[in-house]
């Protein structure tokens, strides 16, 4: 009894983990946001979401500039991470469903009825 339970533990929370990154990365805002300092085309910082026209994000790693994009390569890069935490979110959702479901149905066994 405490084994299976151990085990619809080690597949739920998985399978839950799965499921608020599946929804976080299917509802997540299309704005391209500049994880640093934004640079508008007028070479003036500016706060809030990226623009078309802006020139460059200093990606920031702390306080150190690690690098810079334009705003098509910002929105190429958020597009990726939303894609990438989509994909894995499914991957683990569907690892704690299919544990799940293996341990209830080890649990229950079917009975055979000719």
């Amino acid at each position: 009894m405490k084994h299976s339970m151990v085990l619809v533990a080690l597949f739920v929370v998985p399978g839950l983990w799965g499921a608020a990154t599946l929804g976080s990365a299917l509802t997540a805002s299309t704005e391209i946001v500049c994880p640093g300092e934004n640079v508008h085309e007028d070479g003036e910082e500016h706060p809030g979401p990226m623009r078309p026209g802006d020139t460059g994000c200093a990606v920031l790693d702390g306080n150190t500039s690690v690098g810079t994009r334009t705003y098509e390569q910002q929105r190429r890069v958020q597009s990726l991470e939303r894609r990438h935490d989509a994909r894995n979110g499914a991957l683990v959702l569907a690892y704690g469903v299919t544990g799940g479901l293996l341990v209830w149905r080890g649990r229950h066994p079917r009975s055979d009825r000719d």
